[in-house]
C-alpha cells in the first residue's frame, strides 16, 4: 500500500480522509504529493550541479527515498534573520544615495 488513510477534521467541520505515504522508495510523482512541489521543480533539484536531491535511477525511474528527501530539505531550511545582515544592507543603500 502506498498510501494510508487517516480520518480528520476539516476547516468546514466535516471529516476527511488524509492520506499519507507509507512507502520509503518514493517516485517523483509520489515526492510532488509528499512535498507539495511539482515534478519540473523535483527534476531541477535532481539535476543540479552542486547538493542535488539525493536519488538513484532505476529503467529510466527516479526514485527517491523518504528519508534522505526529509533530510535534504532539512538542510535548506531557511533560518529567519540569522542570515540575513540587515546592518550591511542599511549601510550599501545609503552609501548608493550619496
Amino acid at each position: 500500500m502506498i498510501f494510508s488513510s487517516s480520518w480528520q477534521r476539516g476547516q468546514n467541520g466535516y471529516f476527511m480522509a488524509s492520506k499519507t505515504i507509507d512507502r520509503e522508495w518514493l517516485t517523483l510523482r509520489q515526492v510532488t504529493q509528499y512535498a507539495g512541489v511539482c515534478e519540473r521543480t523535483l527534476r531541477t533539484w535532481l539535476h543540479r550541479a552542486t547538493d542535488a536531491l539525493p536519488a538513484v535511477r532505476v529503467d529510466g525511474k527516479f526514485l527517491v527515498r523518504r528519508s534522505e528527501f526529509d533530510a535534504w530539505l532539512g538542510h535548506h531550511r531557511i533560518q529567519p534573520g540569522a542570515a540575513i545582515d540587515v546592518d550591511g544592507i542599511v549601510s550599501d543603500v545609503l552609501r548608493d544615495l550619496d
